[in-house]
């Protein structure tokens, strides 16, 4: 694993050893930001002037895959799942989502009345909201499903952000530090500061980050030369390191391992467990340490998306290969007892094509038409292939058929039942385990030999081809209805939280009610009081 950081040139050292393994520079002046995909196999870096470039370390060097090619570029953000989708944020204020697979944008969202420069930018946790804090202090949060502003945080302490950051496992909560020292946790959900750390720094507040193994855990420095530990449920602050450096950024990695960017150029790596002293000075900068970013650790999970600099040679296979894999491992033993013949069915289909959870959800409408356009040529290419191996295997069983001179009851009645067998539009796995043994129970001869292979190894890859079509489906209809559910899921937020501001109103006006009876109430008895005395 690696910690990356950046000044006039991108340097990235092992965790193991703390030596510095790569370097990387090709523009003049400090870098703004570098941060790693999700995945863990790139890293997003933004130069000075807010160009976007997208870098592999996985050779022997570092190098770049990818630049994107939009102008008044300020600031990058990889989505929290792969590496397919980069939300990016302009000078003007613009903000929109660049899709590294096709080289396009694939959203463009409204822009704020009082746009200005976008510093920051930020995914939410479950890929939902995202965050842009401008120039003028203002945040506007947009949702990935609707594709519309639907809040503006406003902080009524400061109109100036000096660092924005939404938390890694709840996706309401928005982390926000200013220029005037404060720390503010905001919950989008209800628009209300969740904890609210005043002047907690005497200078402006350079970075702040989450822990990983404790989720109530914050952390942030300043140019106050303070580090601060704070616990976010029981609202205060557990821990204060200060140090002889001018803090500009830091980052934090499971294994409670804190690195600090300073204002010389070193990195001062600290451990959660012992912070009096940091255990360990990288000196490798020259000048002023920009931003540090640990490498994730790549999830164990199957990941859909596609290594950017394999990309063409993936789809060329794709398009020029057929979807029958040729067997050279397949091998059928003769003994007294009819050879075992185990058929693994594969249920697990990988889309080269849905790289997202915006484009799984089918929410990214920008390629509609082609996507549409080549499911229905598969689909065509697909139906023919299986009738031809129906005539095929037809064909084939008459002529084992023929060329068997003793009458065999199993050869007799040697049916092709259809792999998949549908009952109330479902699949009943089932059956299909039954047939295949039997399908293939009836090319074996008196001698236990098998008659045809070819048949034999055209069957299995026919019934991996219907599964995975089957299992194709089975997807697309849960994404359906998550879609469904997630539309409803944000109209009723929508409408909870109209009601809860028609509350709001209302207790304002009943209270403005009873202030107003009040003051009646008290003049009427000073009338009553001039009369008697009259």
């Amino acid at each position: 694993m690696y910690l990356s950081s950046i000044s006039s040139r991108l340097l990235l050292y092992d965790t193991n050893s703390w030596d510095l393994k790569k370097s990387y520079g090709c523009y003049e002046g400090v870098l703004r930001d570098v941060s790693w995909s999700d995945d863990s196999k790139y890293i997003l870096q933004v130069n000075s002037k807010g160009l976007v470039d997208i870098l592999s370390p996985a050779d022997h060097d570092i190098r770049s895959v990818q630049h994107v090619p939009l102008k008044d570029t300020w600031s990058a953000s990889f989505h929290r799942d792969g590496h397919r989708n980069v939300a990016i944020g302009t000078k003007n204020g613009n903000v929109l989502i660049w899709d590294t697979k096709n080289k396009t944008v694939t959203k463009t969202f409204p822009t704020p009345s009082q746009a200005s420069c976008v510093n920051f930018i930020s995914f939410n946790s479950k890929n939902t909201s995202l965050a842009a804090s401008m120039l003028n202090g203002d945040t506007a949060i947009y949702s990935l499903v609707s594709n519309i502003s639907v809040l503006t945080v406003k902080l009524a302490s400061s109109k100036s952000i000096s660092a924005m950051k939404f938390h890694h496992d709840s996706r309401s909560l928005l982390g926000l530090a200013t220029d005037e020292g404060h720390v503010v946790l905001r919950d989008i959900t209800t628009n209300k500061d969740k904890n609210y750390f005043e002047n907690i720094h005497a200078s402006p507040v350079s970075d702040i980050a989450y822990s990983l193994v404790n989720k109530d855990v914050l952390v942030s420095c300043g140019y106050d030369k303070i580090m601060h530990v704070y616990d976010m449920r029981m609202q205060h602050v557990i821990s204060t390191v200060r140090t002889s450096y001018t803090l500009t950024s830091l980052t934090i990695n499971l294994e409670n391992q804190v690195a600090l960017g300073t204002k010389n150029g070193y990195i001062a790596i600290y451990d959660f467990r012992d912070l009096t002293n940091p255990f360990k000075i990288l000196r490798g900068h020259e000048e002023e340490v920009s931003k540090v970013a640990f490498q994730p650790i790549r999830k164990k999970a199957i990941s859909t998306d596609i290594s950017l600099k394999e990309e063409v040679e993936v789809n060329s296979y794709l398009k020029t290969q057929s979807p029958v894999k040729t067997r050279t491992s397949d091998v059928y033993l003769y003994n007294d007892s009819p050879p075992k013949i185990n058929v693994e069915i594969s249920n697990q289909v990988t889309d080269n094509t849905v790289d997202s959870f915006l484009v799984m959800m089918g929410l990214d409408k920008s390629n509609t038409d082609f996507d549409d356009a080549n499911k229905s040529v598969e689909s065509d290419k697909k139906s023919d292939k299986h009738e031809l191996r129906y005539r095929q295997l037809d064909a084939e069983k008459n002529i084992s058929k023929i060329s068997t001179p003793l009458t065999s009851r199993t050869v007799d009645n040697f049916t092709f039942p259809s792999p998949i067998v549908l009952q109330n539009g479902t699949t009943n796995d089932r059956n299909l385990s039954l047939n295949v043994p039997q399908i293939m129970q009836s090319n074996l001869n008196l001698n236990g030999g098998i008659t045809d292979m070819k048949t034999v190894e055209e069957l299995k890859d026919f019934i991996k081809l219907i599964s995975a079509d089957v299992a194709d489906d089975n997807r697309n209809y849960f994404l359906h209805i998550m879609m469904a559910l997630t539309k409803q899921k944000l109209f009723l937020e929508k409408q909870l939280m109209v009601m809860s501001e028609q509350i709001n109103n209302l207790i304002q006006n009943q209270n403005t009610l009873v202030e107003t009876n009040r003051k009646l109430a008290l003049q009427i008895d000073q009338l009553k009081a001039r009369q008697n005395t009259f």
